[in-house]
Order: structure tokens, then sequence, then C-alpha cells
């Protein structure tokens, strides 16, 4: 136990009578008479649990004691009670891989479309077009079929996160397996996105084969292709390919039917989720003794993308967003952090800060924010 002593001064005029009057010891916020001591008792440090493993707790943004922590996606392992629902989210996450490879390798029927177009006489060509784009929807539908099972990994990774009796953080600190999983899915979601939006031969061969479809209908001609992809099932894909970034619509969608079906869970306790994984992953770029614990050098641009990701989902829940001076999201600190790296890494991720989230324009966005994304 330690012991402050605080002497409380007052200066006295012998000639004149001394009112009683009280001073404030600042220190413990109490009233004292002139000349007295206040003695302030102040308990030892609690030390350190060994036991934290892997977590870290570290100071939070500017004068708050935000606990953050070191979370492990290298190595993060699930406990047995995250065990049934980190299989069924891996199931969905083993496909992630394929898809992300489907679209990287996808190069369109433009030359195709472009020839039949030219040569609307021309049956062989025409034919041509459509046996070209034909496998190319069928992949498109892959794609849009593999954006639902998703969004339900991800109601259930939100279902153990938010659930009672446990915060949001007790949450990422005790199952790490799960948020390391939550992760991965917003670094899909992000890279998915952004092959999409660098390749507009998606857009390009949805669009004739609608056409083709609704031409031939005329015509009371049926195509083989359509047991495959109906009107309604085209409906569906073409809402979800007219967004620039339709995997993070589906998740930002998602999140929020979440929030508005689960009425006696707050709204906080989901955006907390959000807020404290975006400052985990901050606090790990901005640290060389965190940074050093990476051994696998993609694991910083993973690092990157995920809190990217977290503060669009973020900005596009909450109900003032990522920006405002409420926000539990430091973002300057944020933007600076990717700013410090190598621009061909990070350009993508700053665009994707700048034109899909949905709160940057605001009013209540602070002028040196704005800036530091021009």
């Amino acid at each position: 136990m330690r012991i402050r002593e605080v002497q409380i001064s007052t200066k006295k005029n012998k000639n004149k009578p001394q009112p009683a009057v009280f001073s404030m010891c600042m220190l413990c916020v109490s009233w004292t008479l002139p000349g007295s001591v206040c003695i302030l008792l102040f308990p030892p440090l609690p030390s350190r649990s060994p036991a934290m493993g892997n977590l870290i707790k570290v100071l939070g943004k500017d004068l708050e004691n935000c606990p953050h922590f070191f979370l492990d996606f290298e190595n993060a392992q699930p406990t047995e009670a995250e065990t049934a629902v980190w299989n069924q989210v891996s199931a969905v996450l083993e496909e992630a891989h394929g898809i992300l490879a489907e679209l990287q390798s996808y190069n369109g029927a433009g030359q195709e479309i472009r020839e039949a177009i030219q040569n609307p006489g021309d049956l062989a060509l025409q034919e041509k077009a459509w046996n070209a784009v034909c496998p190319l929807v069928a992949k498109l539908k892959r794609f849009y079929e593999f954006s639902l099972r998703l969004e339900n990994a991800l109601r259930s990774l939100l279902e153990a996160l938010t659930s009672p009796p446990y915060a949001p953080m007790q949450h990422l600190e005790r199952e790490q397996a799960l948020a390391k999983q939550f992760a991965e899915i917003l670094h899909f979601t992000l890279s998915f996105d952004e092959l999409k939006m660098t390749n507009p031969a998606i857009q390009n061969d949805f669009s004739y084969y609608r056409r083709t479809i609704s031409r031939n209908r005329l015509n009371n001609q049926q195509l083989e292709a359509e047991n495959e992809v109906n009107n309604e099932m085209a409906n569906r894909m073409s809402l979800f390919y007219a967004e620039a970034t339709p995997m993070l619509k589906t998740l930002s969608n998602a999140t929020t039917k979440f929030v508005s079906e689960n009425k006696t869970l707050p709204i906080e306790d989901t955006t907390d989720c959000l807020s404290t994984m975006a400052c985990v992953c901050r606090v790990m770029l901005e640290t060389p003794e965190y940074r050093c614990r990476f051994t696998n050098t993609d694991t910083m641009l993973f690092c990157m993308r995920v809190m990217v990701g977290v503060i669009i989902l973020y900005d596009h829940v909450h109900p003032v967003g990522a920006f405002a001076k409420t926000s539990k999201i430091d973002m300057k600190g944020c933007i600076k952090v990717l700013k410090e790296q190598p621009s061909n890494s990070v350009e993508g991720l700053l665009n994707a800060l700048r034109y899909t989230t949905r709160h940057l324009n605001d009013d209540s966005t602070s002028k040196q924010i704005r800036a530091l994304l021009q």
C-alpha cells in the first residue's frame, strides 16, 4: 500500500478575523478545512496474469483506455465451445480460395459477343457467342450462390460473438478462432469485390445472356441454359452484380438484418464487435513488437484488408457511421497506418474507404479525415 500526502495551505491575515473557508482536494474530490491534511491511499497495481497467453492489452486511442488485444490470425485454433460454429463456417471458407481463383482467371466472352453483335444475321457467330457465354454465366451463378452461403456463415459468427452473457470484446478474447474466421470472411469479401470492380467482362457477359434470353422468349424459343439460370435467378443475379461491391453489400445487408431481427440485442453489441476488430488490426499494424510476431509475409496485407472491411461494415451498420467524432474507431490512426505502407499494396484499400463507405461525405466528418483520403 502506498500513501501520498497532500498539504492544503492557506495564507492568514492576522489583522482580520478569518471565516471558515473550505478548500477542495483535486485528487480525491473532497472538501477540507484550511491547513488540514488529505491522506490518499493507493492500492498496489495488479500484476499481469500469465494466463493471458497470446492476449496483449494495450491502451486505446487518445485518452480512452479502450482495451485491444493481439489476435493470432495465423495460429488460432478452436476451443471445444467454438467447434460447432467453427466447423460450419470452415466448410464455407474452404470454397473461398477456389472462388477467388476462378474470378481471377475470368476472361469473359468479349470477342465472341462483339462478333455476334456486329453480324446479327450470322447464325454461326450467334451460336458461338452463346456457347461461350453459357459456361461463364454458370460460373457467375456459383459465385452468387456462394454469397448466400457466406451470408449464413456471417450470421452464425455474429450470433456467437455477440450472444449474452459476454460482451463482444470478451467474445473476441475468448473465441479467437471464430474471430479469425470473421476476419477471413472480410478478407475474402474485399478481395472478391476488388477483382469484380476491375473486370467489366462480368456485367457485359451477363447483360448479353439476359438480352439473348429475352429475345428468344419473344420469339417463343426456350434455350436449354434457362433450365439452369431461370428468370427469377437471373433477376437476383442481376441485382447482385449491379453493385460495385456485391459481396460487401451482401455482408452489410446480412449484418443489418441480423440487428433488426434480434431486437433484444443492443445494436452496440454488433458495432462494438466491429470497432474492436478494427482497433485490434490497427494496433498490430502500427506496433513493431506485434508485427514481428507474424511469420507469414501475407499477414500484413490480411490485417489491412480486415481493418478496412470492418470499418466499411461498421460505417454501413452504425447509425452515424465510422467517420463521426463519436465513432469508436480511430479513423485517423487507421488511415495513417495504411498510408505508411507501399502505395501499390494499399491504394485499393484506400479507394474502398473513399468510394464504398456510406458516411464519409457527411457533414459530421472532419476536414482532417477527408484530407487524409484525398
